[in-house]
């Protein structure tokens, strides 16, 4: 498919052959906004989003754990390494999260529709948001990370949605960052989803959820553990867990974006 407002690659220039082609269609079907609905630009736009609704995406907070990465109320500034609660009495198997952006409206509608509507194009633009913020010379991700790891689907939901999300990010982000892209982390269990479960039940949901069939691939390794959304981290704790278990030495957890400390209700696509 074309670099177009429909297309599957990250902003750039579109082949000139398909120039023409994509006015044409943008003329008959423009193609809206997914924060606002306004129609978009004839030569697409980044996440999906029009100027005005990308401006209104909100950051990760600097006030925030040093390791899960949960928004924190404290008015005071925060000493670095600063750990919430949760972190000192049970520290999560990843030993950092890091977020990008904030889930609030309008990445919440960019994440329903590359995990819903099948827009897994969104997933390279994601990528290069966060190769580009959060790479070498700003929090320094690759240095020392030796694979990037996507958070597996089970095999039935992933044939159910067509791809996983979650490697939509990781692959493209591996080759950002100039990074090998593994797999070796599976889904052995389905599991009920994690939107519709509080935090002892999503832990209680994902015991034993994954595996890791061949230990050798990540035995000593640092990885870098790729997903869309995290909300309480249970899938990644329960992943990492996992990781670790199979030999891993450390692993970092990278996601677009973090739920925040008010969080609000996103309806499903």
């Amino acid at each position: 498919m074309t670099n177009s407002v429909y297309g599957s690659a990250p902003p750039g220039v579109t082949p000139p052959p398909f120039r023409l082609f994509d006015r044409l269609v943008h003329s008959l079907l423009p193609a809206p906004c997914l924060g606002c609905g306004q129609p978009l630009p004839a030569r697409g736009a980044t996440l999906g989003l029009c100027g005005v609704c990308r401006a209104a995406l909100s950051r990760q907070p600097a006030q925030a754990c040093a390791v899960c990465a949960l928004p924190l109320r404290e008015t005071y500034a925060l000493p670095p390494g600063y750990r919430c609660g949760a972190c000192r009495r049970d520290p999560p198997a990843f030993d950092r999260l890091l977020a990008l952006w904030s889930y609030r409206p309008p990445l919440d509608a960019v994440v329903q529709a590359l995990k819903f509507r099948r827009l897994d194009y969104l997933g390279r633009h994601l990528a290069a948001a966060l190769a580009g913020e959060l790479g070498p010379g700003i929090q320094g991700i690759d240095r020392g990370i030796d694979q990037v790891i996507p958070v597996p689907l089970h095999w039935r939901r992933h044939l159910a949605r067509g791809y996983n999300q979650a490697e939509r990010i990781a692959r493209p982000l591996a080759a950002l960052l100039e990074l090998p892209f593994s797999t070796a982390l599976s889904r052995g269990r389905a599991t009920p989803p994690q939107s519709l479960l509080g935090r002892t039940q999503r832990l209680a949901n994902l015991r034993r959820a994954f595996r890791v069939p061949r230990p050798q691939e990540v035995r000593g390794l640092h990885l870098l553990l790729v997903d869309d959304v995290a909300t309480t981290g249970a899938t990644l704790d329960a992943a990492a867990e996992t990781l670790k278990r199979a030999g891993a030495a450390a692993v970092t957890a990278l996601v677009a974006a973090r739920t925040p400390a008010d969080p609000f209700i996103v309806p499903r696509a």
